[in-house]
């Protein structure tokens, strides 16, 4: 008995040696808080401008209150919760350390939410996406914009309602685009694919501000809005187009949610809400050249009228308009070098023995009458009314 009870005290005493060692180490591989960072020690940019003058980069940083960044639907107490900075260097990380020199808390990337880049450090691009994110903290979920604007302009834009300043579309597209749409933002992460996709085209939304639009107390308000788009070739950067000249684009936009348009007949007019628009292309060869054919469906109602319009009228002046569009973005980008409808790339990816022999290695680029187009409109409904009356 007395053996045995040797034996179960010995055995307890060495579990609990055990124990006390798996302990031990246990907490020596514990990490602690020896990394801890307060956050009023840290600045965290919000929105990054970037152009080039001059054989050199200037950065431009935005930084906003945290707490608004963390609520952005917020009013906000303080009239002017934006700080901007401008640093200068031979590169993106130069530049930025150089704006380090002015500022006494660490300078962090990690809630960057928006890059903006100037037209003049567009052939930079490639500089510019390795500067931006090499460094492990930037996040490719950041938007990317262009412009043809000082940068300064941008950053300094008004809200509405005294909101954060990131109820804007240089930080929130989704609103403007679910009313209008255009072309949206690339992430960061998407951008890195496109601008390093053979035979691939990529359009950034370019964004400006202006003052001719909305007033408080009879003061201009600077209101962000989108004028057009800049078309990289891969890396290359190809020019810019204006919102008119590029308007075919809205219609093969795979995110289109929704755009007015006004239909036309002999006794009277109406505006017509879009909110479809599903392309597909498809490629052909005759007599050895290849052919595309973009097929557009769309879907929409009637949203007003003035006078009198049958369906009939509706849908032929809408396919009408839709096609005149298309065809016209088309013709202007072949004349600035553009293939916007990404017409090399759809050979690419499904006549790569073609693409190989014709256009590796090339700048390709389609003839005019290498593209035709087919829209199909369907009216949903009439609205409140019916149609053929004067009301």
């Amino acid at each position: 008995m007395m053996r045995t009870a040797c034996r179960y005290g010995a055995y307890r005493r060495a579990r609990k040696r055990l124990a006390f060692a798996g302990l031990v180490i246990a907490s020596l591989l514990l990490q602690g808080c020896w990394d801890e960072v307060n956050l009023q020690d840290v600045s965290y940019i919000s929105a990054l401008g970037i152009d080039y003058k001059e054989d050199h980069y200037e950065v431009y940083a935005q930084m906003i209150k945290f707490a608004l960044i963390a609520k952005t639907e917020s009013l906000q107490p303080d009239p002017n919760p934006v700080w901007n900075g401008r640093g200068k260097g031979d590169s993106i990380l130069l530049a930025l350390n150089d704006l380090t020199q002015a500022g006494h808390t660490l300078l962090s990337l990690e809630h960057l939410k928006t890059v903006l880049v100037q037209e003049r450090a567009m052939s930079r691009m490639n500089d510019i996406m390795d500067g931006i994110n090499r460094q492990r903290a930037s996040r490719y979920t950041s938007l990317l914009y262009g412009t043809r604007a000082p940068i300064e302009k941008i950053f300094t834009t008004d809200t509405f309602f005294d909101q954060s300043p990131l109820n804007s579309i240089m930080y929130m597209p989704s609103p403007l685009d679910s009313q209008r749409s255009f072309i949206r933002p690339y992430e960061l992460q998407l951008v890195m694919q496109t601008l390093k996709e053979p035979a691939m085209v990529t359009t950034l939304p370019s964004l400006n501000a202006n003052e001719s639009y909305w007033t408080r107390k009879k003061q201009p308000l600077q209101i962000q809005f989108i004028d057009g788009i800049f078309v990289f070739h891969e890396l290359r950067y190809a020019g810019y187009l204006t919102e008119a000249d590029a308007a075919g684009l809205r219609w093969v936009n795979p995110e289109f949610k929704h755009f007015l348009i006004k239909a036309e007949g002999p006794a009277g007019k109406s505006t017509i809400g879009i909110v479809a628009s599903r392309p597909r292309l498809q490629t052909s060869f005759v007599n050895g050249k290849p052919v595309f054919t973009l097929h557009l469906k769309m879907a929409g109602d009637i949203s007003e009228m003035a006078g009198r319009m049958n369906a009939d009228e509706v849908v032929t002046s809408v396919e009408s308009q839709v096609k005149e569009q298309i065809e016209d973005t088309y013709r202007k980008g072949l004349a600035k070098k553009m293939d916007l409808f990404l017409l090399e790339h759809q050979l690419y990816r499904y006549h790569l023995k073609y693409w190989k022999e014709a256009c590796k290695g090339k700048i390709w680029l389609p003839q005019a009458e290498q593209l035709k187009t087919e829209v199909h409109f369907q009216l949903i409904h009439s609205g409140n009314f019916d149609l053929n009356t004067d009301t």
